[in-house]
């Protein structure tokens, strides 16, 4: 009964009395479509799947959830699996335009339910990468939130190819990313390698999750370009870092 009481707090966090006993109800009979009563929506989780896991990571963790010292217009949701966090931020700023890439294309089907009926909102099924690159999507880890990429010559039979952050600014017109979640599963390393001089200094948030074990020196790599600019790291959740670009923002300590 404790157990059900902390949840159910927890839910109140983000959602209407309704829709968090709603929610409550679901997670205890784990149902896999969730109705909301005053968001007039579902939530999708399968199961079997990690998305359960994700769902509690997001809305009862507070991955994302930190305060920002304005409101975020743009944001892209790198590694968007099943697009809770895409419904976190748009619940959180409905007036948000939101692109969310996701390599997987059954993952992809799924964040096609939570986000539907959402306007300013774009699925990109390509994975997010520095260049213009071809790739095979691997599941080492047997699991439908850890999928990676390997790249590919063109030539070969591939199963996705990229996107990078420079098309999306050019494609949505954008004059900032103001809020960019990164969760790619160790290609986080290569998009901070290279070809980042033109996005990064564009960005007013990074919210990362590195993935050293699945690939050497990611956390490296990212902090050691996040560097070269005007961030800092404003503070930590569970198992991510949230940095902000002074450049682009005021903070009042």
């Amino acid at each position: 009964m404790l157990k059900k009481i902390v949840l159910f707090k927890l839910l109140k966090k983000h959602f209407k009395l309704r829709d968090a006993f709603a929610i409550l109800i679901g997670i205890i009979n784990e149902k896999e479509i969730i109705k909301l009563p005053k968001l007039n929506r579902n939530i999708y989780l399968r199961k079997n799947c990690k998305d359960l896991e994700t769902f509690e990571e997001i809305f009862l963790t507070n991955l994302y959830n930190t305060q920002l010292p304005f409101e975020p217009k743009t944001i892209v949701d790198a590694g968007a699996n099943v697009g809770l966090a895409s419904l976190f931020f748009k619940l959180k700023y409905p007036n948000s335009d939101i692109v969310a890439v996701e390599i997987e294309s059954n993952n992809a089907k799924v964040i096609k339910k939570n986000t539907n009926g959402f306007s300013n909102f774009e699925l990109i099924e390509k994975a997010m990468y520095n260049k213009k690159s071809f790739f095979k999507i691997e599941d080492p880890y047997n699991a439908t939130n850890s999928f990676q990429i390997r790249e590919v010559n063109e030539n070969e039979k591939y199963d996705i190819e990229s996107v990078t952050l420079d098309e999306i600014i050019t494609t949505k017109n954008w004059d900032t990313i103001d809020i960019l979640k990164i969760d790619i599963e160790g290609a986080e390393k290569q998009l901070f390698e290279s070809n980042y001089e033109n996005w990064l200094p564009k960005t007013k948030v990074i919210m990362i999750e590195t993935h050293d074990r699945m690939l050497p020196k990611c956390s490296y790599t990212v902090m050691k370009t996040i560097n070269e600019f005007n961030f800092i790291l404003y503070t930590t959740t569970e198992g991510t870092l949230i940095y902000f670009n002074l450049s682009l923002m005021t903070l009042k300590f």
